[in-house]
């Protein structure tokens, strides 16, 4: 049992190689506040949070919770074009944590750091009701003139995605209804992957329109239509998702996946023969166009037809 904020930074910053093996010219955990050197001019910093009973519950594990709260952050680095060079991480702590749940926790934070890059640099811990998880990230942007912004989207850009949408929801689902098999699904909603190499490749083609992709499609491309003022249009058809979750989501298919958040990837856009070029170095599907300019809206096209979707997706004040 730790008993203190003594015994606690002690015993992470003992046991964990993303907080114990920082850059020599560096100053992690143990002073006031940290210290690091970047030799790139411009800091990408972003932060999120994750709340029992809202983002997650105890019974999905705490490493899966730890790995989940540093690759959120690394994917909104990740879609703005810039890779991960240090965590702070705020805790808040009751009764309930344990010891062992601490070091699940820390375990799997620490395996998505040594996976995908930065070091655990400091944060705080707290006494609360509810655990909560907050951490915010720093990083460099891969080309320093060129960053992925939702403010960029023209008329006539191709609108890409990044792998198989709709798997972590699905994940999600069958967990909580213990539903047999599904192991991909599952997977990709307890142990998702930033798309690093994929955002570096993308800005190193010059694209300069794109985000993180984790409330849903529908949700994050109308944020997209909002920056840059655009409409843009979708074909459903052309989603990537697994055939398996028609299984589960029957006449709520393609609604279902529209929605459906926390699935890491990227949304892409950009001139046609830019878009062609990502898409001979990497696999992307693409999905539809940016239609008109100074016209906020999004469409949906099934059959040729346009429909409605359902649901807009995940909103944390819903």
């Amino acid at each position: 049992m730790i008993n203190n904020e003594e015994q606690f930074i002690s015993y992470i910053s003992k046991s964990f190689k993303s907080i114990r093996e920082l850059p020599a010219d560096w100053i992690g955990i143990g002073d006031d506040a940290a210290k690091i050197i970047s030799k790139h001019e411009d800091i990408i910093y972003c932060a999120d949070a994750m709340v029992e009973d809202v983002h997650f519950k105890s019974s999905y594990g705490y490493e899966s919770i730890g790995w989940k709260s540093i690759v959120s952050n690394q994917s909104d680095l990740a879609g703005m074009g810039a890779k991960a060079l240090a965590f702070t991480v705020t805790l808040g702590l009751n009764n309930t944590f344990t010891k062992s749940s601490l070091k699940s926790l820390y375990k799997g934070m620490d395996n998505a750091c040594k996976k995908f890059g930065g070091f655990i640099i400091g944060g705080d811990v707290v006494k609360s009701e509810t655990i909560f998880i907050s951490i915010s990230a720093i990083g460099t942007p891969y080309k320093s003139n060129n960053l992925l912004l939702r403010s960029n989207a023209k008329k006539n850009d191709i609108i890409a995605v990044t792998g198989s949408i709709g798997d972590a929801a699905a994940g999600h689902y069958i967990i909580e209804n213990e539903i047999p098999g599904y192991n991909k699904q599952k997977t990709k909603f307890l142990y998702p992957k930033p798309k690093f190499s994929e955002s570096k490749i993308a800005v190193e083609l010059g694209i300069n329109c794109g985000m993180d992709l984790s409330d849903g499609i529908s949700k994050d491309l109308l944020r997209i239509c909002n920056a840059s003022n655009v409409e843009i249009e979708v074909q459903l058809e052309k989603l990537s998702s697994n055939e398996a979750l028609r299984k589960i989501y029957k006449d709520n298919f393609y609604s279902t996946i529209a929605s459906s958040g926390e699935d890491y990837e990227l949304i892409l856009i950009g001139e046609e023969n830019k878009i062609k070029a990502l898409n001979s170095q990497m696999k992307i599907n693409i999905i539809g166009k940016v239609t008109k300019e100074k016209k906020i809206n999004l469409v949906f096209i099934k059959n040729n037809k346009k429909t409605n979707i359902e649901s807009e997706g995940f909103d944390h004040f819903e």
